[in-house]
């Protein structure tokens, strides 16, 4: 028999294997493959690739098809073989141990022949071991591997590991890597220099795909296109290679944002970007306009004087009278600068204060949503020059997690942490206003309703522990509440309302069903339509 027809019947028999394997809802791979997958593994196949360097847009099954690939390997790459699935940390390394560990789930037939450890599978017929790594682990030197799959390399931190595996190849003869990724953002980066070594060596294969699948909805698509930088766009979702930093807005977005007259607003809220030494201090008030639009009705800045700090007690009295003049029915901040003002705002004032903690993917959101109103001109405000300033001034860097907007060196964005903070949740709540009407929601918007119902019911028990002491029989009690209406949140935090505005049972009780007697602080939680609504 030739080599060519031993060469034909390995890949015939590969491809069935994996059209065979069952992905999500039990269903056939083989049956779903688009034809540029079946293109790359049909290449995978071809004896004249020893490696392969895979490169594709996000979405594109790049986990899943590895996953596909460690499980052809570990049934039909030969006894005794160490194979490594390798992803750039250990979160993702356990999306691919879970991608291998659900396909054998779908196939008992399959799992009867295989150990599976804490980040092993042993096909126990063949003796072969595949072990997922993640490009964190400490070291890899004295590996001999027979097949390595390199996930996600442009998210890699450093170049040690590959350097410990690529160089270890020779160890084992045919030993073959497999690198799957999507474009990167810096071509004096690892992953750009394995991307040119595939170019140019002879027993690798190069395969870079744009936008290609068919599961990828359209609409989904477009949306992103809006929210995000055009060069994070053009890398994630089109596959190309983009310079690491590039303008967050363009001038002519920004100067839309500016007008001469602002449009009337309703349901406003307070956005407070806390600085204390090298920072300023700002306050920004949002109002709901009309046709969706978010509209900035005041802005109030405190700067540090020279050499000193930010009185935080005169912005503490500043917010107190933008949330009155508003009238706004929150201040959003970050829970990391301002966690006592807002104690203080709820316990001395009344006022409501929702957390919003910054992360990479929380301060993303954000700045994707201001993006997104920004691009649909739907965010409007008054000529202000700082504001102005930091708009443009705004950046967009590459990370190995996605991206990050940031101000330039020495620049600051206080004014639009601020704005971002109070639009996120105007916008929130407007689109669940808006579900309410239609008479829908999402889950979204359910578990914006359950936050807010939170939030105000933090700032009720904070004023019953001024009231009544913060003892253990008004402990006792509230928790009582709580216990009651468990599940009935809403229920709950009315109970508690009422408690706090009388002291009689029977006037609490009263008064959370609905009936006469409403108070300035119902009447800062909700309106008149709110409560008869939720009225028993």
């Amino acid at each position: 028999m030739s080599s060519e027809t031993v060469a034909a019947e390995v890949a015939t028999a590969r491809m069935a294997f994996r059209e065979d394997l069952l992905i999500e809802g039990s269903i056939r791979l083989g049956d779903v493959l688009d034809p540029w997958q079946r293109e790359d593994f049909e290449a995978l196949d071809d004896p004249a690739h020893r490696h392969a360097y895979l490169e594709r847009p996000r979405g594109h099954s790049k986990t899943g098809d590895a996953g596909t690939e460690a499980l052809v390997e570990l049934f039909l790459g030969g006894p005794e073989r160490a194979l490594y699935a390798v992803a750039g940390d250990e979160d993702q390394a356990s999306l691919l141990f879970k991608d291998v560990c659900a396909k054998l789930r779908r196939r008992p037939d399959l799992l009867a022949e295989c150990k599976v450890g804490v980040d092993t599978v042993t096909h126990k017929p063949s003796g072969s071991v595949l072990t997922v790594l993640s490009s964190d682990a400490p070291t890899a030197y004295g590996l001999r591997p027979d097949w390595l799959c390199l996930d996600e390399l442009a998210t890699w931190r450093g170049r040690d590991l590959w350097d410990a595996l690529w160089s270890a190849t020779g160890k084992r003869p045919n030993a073959r890597v497999l690198v799957i990724s999507t474009a990167g953002w810096d071509k004096a980066s690892l992953c750009w220099e394995v991307r040119q070594i595939a170019d140019t060596e002879d027993d690798w294969l190069l395969s870079a795909r744009g936008q290609c699948a068919t599961w990828v909805d359209p609409k989904w698509l477009a949306q992103q296109q809006r929210t995000l930088p055009p060069h994070v766009f053009a890398r994630l979702h089109l596959n190309e290679w983009v310079d690491g930093v590039g303008a967050f807005l363009t001038a002519a977005e920004v100067d839309a944002v500016f007008v001469e007259v602002l449009p009337h607003t309703r349901k406003h809220f307070v956005g407070l970007d806390l600085g204390t030494v090298k920072d300023r201090s700002v306050a920004c008030v949002v109002g709901g306009g009309p046709e969706q639009e978010v509209v900035v009705t005041a802005i109030e800045t405190w700067l540090p004087p020279p050499g000193g700090k930010v009185d935080l007690q005169e912005v503490e009295q500043g917010v107190v009278g933008l949330v009155r003049s508003a009238p706004a029915a929150a201040v959003i901040v970050d829970p990391w600068q301002a966690v006592h003002m807002a104690q203080r705002l709820r316990v001395e004032y009344s006022i409501t204060t929702v957390e919003y903690p910054f992360t990479q993917s929380s301060r993303q959101k954000l700045f994707a949503r201001l993006l997104d109103l920004v691009r649909r001109c739907k965010l409007k405000a008054l000529p202000h020059p700082e504001l102005r300033k930091e708009l443009l001034g705004l950046e967009v860097r590459q990370t190995a997690g996605g991206w990050r907007a940031d101000h330039k060196r020495g620049g600051h964005d206080d004014h639009v942490v601020a704005l971002a903070l109070a639009t996120q949740r105007l916008v929130d709540f407007m689109a669940a206003r808006e579900a309410q009407e239609r008479g829908d929601s999402t889950d979204a918007q359910e578990a914006e309703r359950e936050a807010r119902i939170k939030a105000q019911t933090d700032s009720v028990k904070d004023r019953l522990r001024q009231k009544y002491g913060a003892t253990e029989e008004t402990e006792r009690r509230i928790a009582e509440v709580e216990r009651l209406y468990a599940s009935e949140p809403d229920m709950a935090r009315r109970h508690l309302v009422a408690w706090l505005m009388a002291d009689t049972y029977a006037e609490r009780l009263s008064r959370s069903r609905g009936l006469p007697g409403r108070s300035p602080l119902i009447d800062a939680f909700e309106s008149d339509s709110d409560w008869d609504a939720r009225g028993e």
